[in-house]
């Protein structure tokens, strides 16, 4: 397999160790050129910012921001980008965020390196969203499912701005709301805001109701 050009990408993974094997996988084919490396999502947003790679692999579960809110920034940023999420959860909920995300293609960390690499390259060289470890058929009718009455949790799940999301993921990671303002650099009051707004547009009631949601939507990464 051959791609008309250098695929300059960026790992994102907070495990040295996986970073380092993806490195290493890739470097046995000639079409791939590793360019940075980075720990966590708000790294892999910057550094995909400054360097502009045409694939970032992204993992799913990271610290400071998730994969999936550092795709959607990414894609944000240059939809040209191609993101695919590399991760250990198999579960459906986990590729359709992904999907929503922006994310061009879902794969899993126990695929061989080969077809590792063929998938890559059809993710960027492709508009079609990659994930080889479903059927055809599954995947299309969890991607675009068939319409249904309103207000349906994805509906509600789509109202949420980028900050909500972000917010969301670290108020499910248990973090006081002046840890997130610190974290943020945003004040405590503006996180109070989010959260009720958050609250509001997911139309439950307090936080533990909201963290219940988040998981069992696979909004957030624990």
């Amino acid at each position: 397999m051959s791609t008309a050009r250098t695929i300059t990408t960026l790992i994102a993974d907070d495990h040295t160790l996986v970073r380092r094997g993806f490195v290493q996988i890739l470097s046995l084919y000639p079409e791939f050129s590793v360019i940075a490396e980075v720990g966590n999502g708000r790294d892999a947003v910057d550094q995909a910012k400054a360097l502009n790679p045409v694939l970032v692999m992204m993992d799913l579960n990271m610290p400071e921001l998730n994969g999936i809110e550092a795709t959607r920034l990414i894609k944000k940023f240059d939809p040209s980008i191609t993101v695919v999420v590399v991760s250990a959860y198999q579960e459906d909920g986990f590729v359709q965020q992904v999907y929503y995300s922006g994310a061009n293609g879902y794969l899993l960390k126990t695929a061989d390196p080969d077809l590792l690499r063929s998938a890559l390259v059809k993710a960027v060289e492709s508009d079609s969203f990659t994930c080889p470890h479903l059927a055809a058929e599954h995947l299309r009718l969890l991607i675009h499912p068939a319409p249904t009455e309103d207000h349906t949790p994805q509906q509600l799940i789509n109202q949420l701005t980028t900050r909500e999301r972000e917010i969301l993921q670290l108020i499910a990671e248990a973090r006081s709301h002046q840890q997130i303002a610190d974290l943020l650099n945003i004040s405590v009051r503006t996180v109070d805001t989010h959260h009720n707004n958050i609250l509001h547009k997911l139309n439950v009631h307090d936080s533990v109701a909201l963290v219940t949601f988040a998981i069992k939507h696979h909004l957030v990464v624990l």
